[in-house]
């Protein structure tokens, strides 16, 4: 009885077994691919008798391992979309143009940001692309980066506006009490109500005449434009557009050598990338001159957001008419001025150097900066300098023609000629050399303007520092004027006079 136990035990443990041999999944088997013989680096010609199949192996194993990463694009941010019109128009060009792409920003903070960020994060830049004023503010916060100017790429025109109350530029405040002046200040920078009727080029430009006027920095006060005393102050200064009911007096149209647009990078990119810089800069100035020959195209493929190289995250873009109007707000710097206003040799009084100290001290007088310059000034050169060709030097006027410069005379302005801001020597220091060379500075800056000299000690001492600042900066006679009447409280005074 045992041994029929044991049988029909073993019985169905076969069976079993059987039943599961053959309902198993069965795991199909992959066969190792064949590995094509190694061929050692000495072989010489040993690959040519391997067969065809051998040498399609070789060459592409060396492809493989010849290939680079993709080159990532350099990104480049402007505060405006106006500014971003270069990159419009080289969009597509050649290989080393595609590989830009553009943030137009609205707001300096913004701006900041993403030159915080770096050009390897998708949001952020390498370069910037704004107004010397609102890099002056933006350094304080960047200063860890160590940003540089390294080339200026335009100057404004019109984009700034100085409101007044009629003559009120043409005669210094009464007393000493504060001077009102709307515009951007400190506690309304981020405030977006008072930023689209301002901003930092329009507060520099506001104090810049008040400064000249003979008013110090120390008397002007900001407003915000929604502040309650805003309706009464004398003056505004608005960014372009903006409403305002007091009379345009004053506009970088007429100032339009004093805030240049600035290329802004980090001096580690600068030293590391001095190619790619390059490179980067002649083909924005190039950019600069093609986007003024197609304004119409690049305005409506800005505003269409159509065949533009963008960077992640950039907002909604203005209409084409507002870009149009704006694109004829700024004056493009060619190559071949560009040492002319920055670098070694540069020969203009205007330069990014002088401009920058000035536009400095303005700012912090303003509270929009809280630091003095630095020392040295945030600009490098070295890019403009191996690129663009040496500033021609002017030539002497022969020696023969100004042999009475001394008892020269000056004629009376064009007819028509309408004063539109006094400059007034009220400094301690003020002599005939300061005011020849302050004459010579606003020349640059206001290149369509002439002046009109008076001084202490009559028509002989006006006629003296007209004629220094005639020779010092070759400025033609027709530019200059004088008068017989003594400036009351100033060691000088000169009319900035606007040509018809």
């Amino acid at each position: 009885m045992r041994g029929y136990a044991t049988f029909f035990l073993i019985a169905v443990m076969t069976l079993g077994l059987a039943f599961l041999l053959v309902t198993r999944s069965r795991t199909p088997h992959d066969a190792p691919a064949e590995r094509p013989p190694e061929t050692s680096a000495d072989a010489g010609d040993a690959g040519a008798d391997a067969g065809p199949d051998a040498s399609v192996a070789v060459a592409s194993a060396s492809a493989s391992a010849s290939a680079k990463p993709a080159e990532r694009p350099m990104r480049v941010v402007t505060l405006g979309w106006e500014l971003a019109a270069p990159a419009v128009a080289l969009a597509g060009d050649k290989p080393s143009n595609a590989l830009i792409e553009i943030a137009p920003e609205t707001a300096l903070d913004a701006v900041e940001a993403r030159l915080a960020r770096g050009g390897s994060d998708a949001v952020g830049a390498d370069v910037a692309i704004l107004p010397l004023p609102a890099f002056v503010v933006a350094y304080e916060k960047l200063r860890a980066l160590e940003p540089r100017a390294f080339a200026v790429v335009g100057f404004s025109r019109g984009r700034e506006e100085l409101h007044a109350a009629p003559g009120a530029l043409l005669k210094p405040p009464a007393g000493t009490d504060e001077v009102k002046l709307v515009g951007l200040g400190p506690s309304t920078a981020s405030d977006a109500t008072a930023r689209a009727g301002g901003s930092e080029s329009a507060t520099v430009l506001g104090f810049f005449a008040l400064d000249l006027l003979g008013v110090p920095p120390a008397r002007v006060r900001l407003v915000g434009p929604g502040a309650p005393e805003a309706k009464a102050a004398p003056f505004a200064a608005i960014a372009r557009g903006a409403s305002d009911d007091r009379k345009l007096a004053l506009s970088t149209a007429d100032a339009s050598k004093l805030v240049p647009i600035v290329a802004v990078a980090p001096k580690k990119l600068l030293d590391e990338s001095e190619a790619k810089m390059k490179e980067l800069t002649r083909s924005w100035l190039d950019g600069i001159v093609r986007a003024g020959k197609d304004a119409s195209n690049v305005s409506r493929r800005l505003a269409n957001k159509e065949a533009v190289p963008l960077a992640a995250g950039v907002g909604g873009a203005p209409e084409a008419i507002a870009l149009l109007d704006r694109l004829g707000q700024i004056e493009p710097v060619a190559l071949a001025d560009q040492r002319a206003v920055m670098g070694p040799g540069a020969t203009s009084p205007v330069t990014l150097e002088s401009l920058s100290q000035r536009t400095w001290g303005l700012s912090r007088a303003a509270g929009l900066t809280t630091i003095a310059a630095p020392d040295p000034l945030p600009i490098d050169a070295r890019v403009v300098t191996a690129i663009a060709p040496a500033p021609a030097v002017p030539e002497k006027p022969d020696a023969g023609a100004d042999a009475d410069a001394g008892a020269a005379t000056f004629g009376a302005p064009p007819a028509g000629a309408a004063p539109l801001l006094v400059y007034r020597a009220v400094d301690v220091g003020a002599d005939a050399a300061s005011v020849a060379a302050q004459i010579g500075f606003l020349a640059s800056v206001f290149p369509r303007a002439a002046f009109r000299v008076s001084a202490k000690g009559g028509e002989k001492a006006a006629r003296a520092i007209a004629t220094a600042a005639k020779e010092k900066f070759d400025l033609p006679a027709s530019r200059l004027a004088t008068v017989a009447a003594e400036p009351a409280g100033a060691f000088a005074s000169v009319e900035i006079l606007a040509l018809p």
